[in-house]
């Protein structure tokens, strides 16, 4: 084992605890439980530095490993808690959007549409990070339940009938929300990413 490579990613993968942190706690919506899937996404990428490739930004990487922290953490909070009614539909934005505009960015069972492969080229780093940071903060304009759904769909890919058991809430809440989140992130980004 080399110590050099797992300082090494010790120290770049600290960099990124802070932003690791707010995507589990907007997860979790719990601090103990956030802290702790960060810490364990953290030490797991120490452990197994010496299987990072750089195929990948370290970014991704550990982004990757906290997705399946959270998916764990998030089970295990499931099987613990009991489901005794549903909750009723959120109403937390205005219905008033043009539909036929967005319907083309996604497919039929509400996914965004692959788009190019345009991230992979490395003269397009900045624009991509320019992009994540501006995503980060539209979806902190959310409304929480809202964010999270979104979450669950676009980053963690849980399928629908999952989410609908975590959040407790109907399929027809749920697209409800997804669409609402989808609307208000594509005018956030409309509005505040600035492209060439």
């Amino acid at each position: 084992m080399d110590t050099r490579i797992r300082k090494t990613i010790a120290e770049e993968a600290a960099e990124y605890r802070p932003l690791l942190y707010r995507m589990a706690l907007t997860q979790l919506r719990n601090t103990a439980a956030a802290e702790d899937a960060t810490q364990e996404t953290l030490l797991a990428a120490i452990e197994k530095a010496e299987s990072f490739e750089r195929r990948s930004s370290l970014r991704t990487w550990l982004f990757s490993i906290l997705r399946f922290k959270i998916l764990d953490v998030m089970r295990d909070q499931s099987k613990a808690r009991r489901r005794d009614s549903e909750l009723p539909v959120e109403h937390s934005v205005s219905d008033d959007y043009d539909v036929g505009t967005f319907d083309t960015l996604f497919d039929e069972s509400g996914c965004w549409v692959d788009a190019k492969d345009v991230w992979t080229n490395p003269y397009t780093v900045a624009e991509r990070d320019a992009f994540f940071r501006v995503l980060e903060a539209c979806m902190t304009r959310l409304p929480a339940r809202t964010s999270r759904a979104f979450l669950m769909r676009e980053w963690l890919e849980l399928d629908p009938p999952e989410i609908c058991r975590e959040l407790e809430i109907s399929h027809g809440n749920l697209r409800i929300l997804l669409y609402r989140a989808r609307m208000q992130l594509r005018l956030c980004l409309d509005l505040h990413w600035e492209r060439d």
